[in-house]
């Protein structure tokens, strides 16, 4: 996850994105570039690793590994784009399968970068995030045997994970697609937990609660910390990122924890069910 309190993160209020859970595992930025995650037919996506689930109520995945990119829509008459990502397959009723999914609607944002511009902004974000995780997580980071969030967030099996995947392309589709979903991966290692960082709360990875404020709160962070863009753009060039409260952001700056969701943004961890042979 994007934020940087280095006091214990306190537990979330439900939100009021919809619900139905799947399985799944668990970017900032990371100290060695990583390969782009392979792409077949330019939807598939592996997974770096499985996870069991974080709630008793979610049935075990037939296949824990799937994570197609099952949809990729343009605008719609609101003005979102909608993402969709397979998080599991399951055993259903008279042979049918269960398909679990994360689906994500979000309104595009225009950062104003032009693209000569966009990869020396890049580069000084990533600088700028890796300073504040530094101030953040250094310490615990070294402690617990790793040299980056990335190489903790793939020890855990988040890195690359169905629902690692989701909060990237989502990201991604928030920026109109000008910044893509590899980078938002190594960006934020733990992009879509709620928590600090690889602190996550209990119900802060998929399929739990907290994680679906986390999708649209974790990028809108990111792009109001690193960008001064979106409505959390009042967090660029805040001081002492570290201490900025619950869930990463000072009330005191606009403080919209998406407690409640946000109007640009719609989450929902859905499953349907398909007969064989379709």
């Amino acid at each position: 996850m994007s934020k940087v309190s280095s006091r214990p993160a306190s537990s979330p209020v439900p939100s009021s994105v919809r619900t139905e859970p799947a399985a799944a595992p668990r970017v900032t930025n990371a100290v060695r570039p990583q390969a782009p995650y392979p792409v077949a037919d330019g939807m598939d996506v592996s997974k770096a690793g499985t996870r069991p689930p974080v709630s008793l109520d979610v049935p075990p995945p037939r296949q824990a590994q799937a994570q197609a990119v099952t949809r990729r829509d343009g605008r719609a008459q609101d003005g979102k784009r909608t993402i969709r990502v397979e998080t599991g397959v399951a055993d259903g009723p008279w042979g049918s399968t269960v398909h679990q999914y994360i689906e994500i609607r979000v309104k595009p944002l225009d950062l104003g970068i032009a693209p000569g511009q966009l990869q020396a902004e890049l580069d000084r974000a990533s600088a700028e995030k890796l300073a504040d995780d530094e101030k953040a997580y250094g310490a615990d980071m070294r402690a617990a045997g790793y040299a980056s969030l990335q190489e903790w967030s793939k020890a855990q099996g988040y890195y690359g994970s169905p629902s690692h995947v989701a909060w990237a392309e989502a990201a991604s589709a928030r920026t109109g697609g000008q910044i893509p979903a590899d980078w938002w991966m190594r960006f934020d290692p733990f992009g879509g937990t709620a928590g600090n960082g690889p602190n996550i709360l209990p119900t802060g990875e998929y399929p739990g609660v907290a994680s679906r404020i986390a999708m649209c709160h974790d990028t809108d962070w990111d792009l109001g910390r690193y960008f001064g863009a979106g409505p959390l753009s009042k967090l660029r060039g805040a001081e002492n990122a570290q201490d900025l409260g619950p869930l990463g952001l000072n009330p005191l700056l606009g403080g919209d924890l998406y407690t409640f969701g946000h109007a640009d943004w719609d989450v929902t961890y859905g499953e349907e069910v398909q007969r064989s042979g379709r």
